[in-house]
């Protein structure tokens, strides 16, 4: 297999982002009497981030098993966070589910049976050594938003609702880019979390990638006194739910621009 010289790179710069996640996974497989192996499957990311997709309700790949059965034999956490640079550096892209319509930064997943249809963000833009969110480009986003709706409205006439998970609700950079009604609903989740995404692991990284050590710092505080029924307190910014009726975003948009 080639390796190319970014993939070296990006393994390297994610460093920090394995490191946290490896330290959360193990310190749940110590406290709730979990194998390592299933403590990274259920609270980190990187089946996703090896290329593997959702691990919910897909068999378990080879290539998988490859990864935590070698990790399981590993003695120390430095062991285990180079393995998993390794690893990284020899897995597929990741890419969207197969059922994700992809807008820009934005995503959006069928609507379930009660017209109730998930919304996504993942930074696809650092154009001009600027995040995603920065207000130069408030616009951009707006207009993958419209474009989002419009297709929308248009093949998923059965849509009732909105709903978002994400630690981005925190932050009024992400909430001005959706109606006022959406951004207030924002309430903590603290229960049925999920770790394989990015909705709690995303605030750890700027957009270059780079760790943030101020909610690094905090983050390792928090995990010496982990509270299992309180996962949700180990995160400096907790993922925060939000929902609107499909109608709300529909009139938003339409009168913007």
């Amino acid at each position: 297999m080639v390796i190319h010289a970014e993939r070296r790179i990006r393994a390297e710069r994610l460093h920090g982002y394995f490191d946290l996640q490896l330290r959360f996974a193990q310190t749940i497989a110590e406290v709730g009497s979990l194998p390592l192996a299933d403590a990274v499957a259920q609270y980190t990311n990187f089946h996703r981030r090896f290329g593997f997709g959702p691990l919910q309700d897909v068999p378990v790949s080879a290539a998988w098993s490859r990864y935590t059965d070698h990790l399981s034999l590993l003695k120390t956490h430095d062991q285990r966070v180079a393995w998993t640079q390794t690893f990284f550096l020899q897995s597929p892209k990741e890419s969207a589910p197969a059922n994700e319509q992809q807008f820009g930064c934005f995503s959006c997943s069928p609507p379930n049976a009660e017209g109730i249809l998930r919304i996504h963000f993942v930074n696809r833009d650092s154009d001009g050594s600027t995040g995603p969110l920065s207000h130069a480009k408030i616009d951009r986003r707006k207009r993958e938003l419209k474009e989002m709706f419009t297709f929308i409205k248009s093949a998923y006439p059965s849509a009732t609702g909105v709903r978002g998970t994400s630690w981005l609700y925190h932050t009024q950079a992400y909430r001005r880019l959706f109606p006022l009604q959406y951004g207030q609903s924002r309430v903590i989740r603290k229960t049925a979390l999920r770790f394989d995404g990015s909705s709690s692991w995303g605030q750890f990284l700027d957009h270059r990638e780079h760790i943030k050590p101020d909610l690094r710092d905090l983050f390792l505080q928090n995990l010496n006194q982990i509270d299992m029924d309180n996962l949700w307190r180990v995160f400096p910014l907790p993922a925060l739910m939000t929902h609107a009726p499909v109608a709300v975003f529909y009139d938003f948009y339409d009168r913007w621009g």
